[in-house]
């Protein structure tokens, strides 16, 4: 898991309407936004229609976020202080965990 100071309170997101760049693909939704801190902040949205299962959707934040803390997509929020929000839609509770950190590589990578 991350850090506390890493993760974005995405209550805040939605509460502050933030303008973000917004990449999208079949299964995620990535906005990145700027932020006044010195450190990049990651929040991850899976709702109720990815799967109804808590258990299951859980089991795609921990992937998402160990792919984050392992330093895979640390590098799109740089020294500069960025919030990366990703939102996860339905079509991705039928992928495995590499298929899923493939599919995000690919999505930040541009």
């Amino acid at each position: 898991m991350l850090a506390k100071k890493f993760r974005l309170p995405i209550q805040d997101w939605f509460s502050e309407r933030k303008k973000a760049i917004t990449r999208k693909s079949s299964f995620f939704i990535v906005k990145i936004a700027d932020s006044d801190l010195a450190y990049g902040r990651f929040g991850v949205v899976v709702s109720s229609k990815v799967s109804k299962s808590a258990v299951n959707r859980n089991k795609i934040k921990r992937t998402i976020f160990d792919f984050i803390r392992l330093g895979k997509l640390r590098e799109i929020s740089g020294k500069t202080g960025k919030d990366v929000l990703i939102i996860v839609l339905p079509k991705t509770a039928k992928l495995e965990k590499e298929e899923i950190e493939k599919e995000l590589g690919e999505i930040i990578d541009y």
